[in-house]
C-alpha cells in the first residue's frame, strides 16, 4: 500500500481518523469498521443499507452487474484483455483537445476517449484518483502517457478492484473498494479527479459532486464524462457549480461516441466480444444497451439527441 495515500484514508461516513487492528480499519469517531483483504481494502460502510435503503439497493444492482461481467470474462478467458468498458471516441472534424494520439490497437477508441477527456490538463507528477475505475484501463493509460506521481482507483464493485489489484502489479497505484458518494480520503487529497461513464449510476448526484470538490486541492481539475438526458444537462451543470466547481469545458461529443459505438460493434459482438461473454439479462438492463450497440435503446436515444454524451473539465478555484 502506498504510504502517503494510506495516511490520507479516512472514515467513509464521518471522515474521522482510522486505526488499524490486524485486518480491520476502525473509525475513532463513529466506530465504523472496514476490512483489509489480501488484495484490497474495502471502505464500504454497510450501515448505509439501513440509513439509505433505496439508494443502497440501486448500488447493489450495479455491484451485481459488474460482478457478473467480471465473472463472465474470467470464464471465457478474455479477462486479461478486457480492461475498458467505455463507449470510446472517434474524431469527426469537431475541435480535438488531446495532445497525444493513442498507439493502442486493441482499445484505441477507449484510450482516445480518455485522452480527449484529459485534453491539455497537466497530469505528470500530480496525484490522481479515478472514481468508478472499473477494470483499470484508464489508470494503465494514464501511467503510460502521463506519468502521474500516484493514482488511486476506487470502485464500488469488489470484483473490479480484485481484478485491478492483480492486473496492475508493479504500477504505482492503490486500489480500493469504495462509494463515490462517500469517498474515504481526507480533504484536499488530490490534484486530479477522473470520472468517466459512471455518475449516471449514483443515486445522489449532489453528494457525489460535493465529495469531488472536498477531496480536490485548490487549482485541481475534475475530468468528467457522462451520458446525460438532454433535459438534465443544464441541471447537472448547475449542481456542479453549486458544489463549488467552475466549468472550463463543457462539450457535446455524442457524434464522436456514436461513431465509436459503430466501430466497436463488430469486435464487441464477435466470438471474443463482451456481448457474447457477459450475461444478457443484467440487473439494470441488457448487455446491448449497457455497451450501446447500434439499435439498442441507449444508442438510438443518442442518435435522436434525447441523450447527450458530455465531456467536461472543471476546476476548484
Amino acid at each position: 500500500m502506498l504510504q502517503h495515500l494510506h495516511a490520507r484514508l479516512v472514515c467513509s461516513s464521518c471522515k474521522g481518523m482510522l486505526v488499524q487492528s490486524e485486518a480491520l480499519l476502525q473509525c475513532c469517531n463513529c466506530d465504523a469498521v472496514y476490512t483489509i483483504d489480501d488484495r484490497y481494502v474495502s471502505m464500504l460502510d454497510r450501515r448505509e443499507e439501513v440509513v439509505h435503503p433505496s439508494d443502497w439497493k440501486r448500488k447493489e444492482g450495479e455491484i451485481r452487474d459488474y460482478s457478473e461481467i467480471s465473472n463472465s470474462f474470467a470464464l471465457s478467458g478474455i479477462g486479461r484483455f478486457a480492461t475498458f468498458l467505455n463507449y470510446g471516441y472517434v474524431p469527426q472534424g469537431n475541435e480535438q483537445h488531446a495532445v497525444i494520439e493513442p498507439d493502442d490497437v486493441w482499445n484505441r477508441n477507449s484510450v482516445k476517449l480518455l485522452l480527449e477527456t484529459v485534453g491539455r490538463t497537466a497530469i505528470r507528477e500530480r496525484q490522481v484518483i479515478d472514481i468508478g475505475c472499473g477494470r483499470g484501463g484508464n489508470i494503465a493509460a494514464l501511467y503510460k502517457y502521463f506519468k502521474p506521481l500516484s493514482i488511486v482507483g476506487l470502485d464500488i464493485c469488489p470484483a473490479n478492484i480484485a481484478y485491478c489489484s492483480v492486473k496492475s502489479r508493479g504500477v504505482e497505484a492503490f486500489y480500493l473498494v469504495g462509494d463515490a458518494e462517500n469517498i474515504p480520503f481526507a480533504d484536499e487529497s488530490f490534484d486530479i479527479v477522473l470520472n468517466m461513464e459512471s455518475a449516471q449510476a449514483y443515486p445522489n448526484r449532489s453528494r457525489f459532486y460535493e465529495e469531488v470538490y472536498r477531496i480536490m486541492r485548490v487549482g485541481g481539475v475534475f475530468l468528467y464524462t457522462e451520458l446525460m438526458l438532454e433535459d438534465q444537462v443544464a441541471k447537472n451543470v448547475r449542481l456542479l457549480e453549486e458544489a463549488g466547481l467552475s466549468v472550463i469545458r463543457n462539450q457535446d461529443v455524442t457524434s464522436n461516441v456514436l461513431l465509436s459505438c459503430d466501430e466497436n460493434a463488430k469486435q464487441r459482438t464477435g466470438p471474443q466480444g463482451i456481448a457474447n461473454n457477459a450475461n444478457a439479462s443484467m440487473n439494470n438492463g441488457d448487455i446491448s444497451d449497457f455497451i450501446a450497440l447500434p439499435g439498442s435503446k441507449k444508442y438510438e436515444e443518442m442518435k435522436a439527441g434525447t441523450q447527450q454524451y458530455r465531456m467536461m473539465n472543471l476546476i476548484k478555484r
